[in-house]
């Protein structure tokens, strides 16, 4: 995945939302019940919107956000980025 774009974008104040997401999917990340679930379909469904904007098709975001790790990399470097 090239990350290099991710700067620009997520500078964008249109992105502090995606920033919430991340951060509170990470929160609630392994501790089971309803706000796990919440937080997980929540990041799941920005970062599809997000991969999108970047310009992956809708199923190839899909496919990628499918997979627990990456949602989980994802979400810690657009922390590491936006604090």
């Amino acid at each position: 995945m090239d990350f290099t774009r991710f700067n620009r974008l997520l500078a964008n104040s249109t992105y502090r939302e995606l920033r919430l997401r991340a951060k509170e999917y990470l929160q609630y990340l392994n501790t089971g019940g309803e706000e796990q679930d919440l937080a997980e379909v929540t990041m799941y469904n920005s970062m599809v919107s997000f991969l999108k904007d970047l310009g992956m098709e809708q199923q190839q975001a899909e496919d990628y956000c499918d997979n627990a790790d990456n949602l989980t990399e994802l979400a810690q470097y657009i922390s590491s980025i936006l604090g």
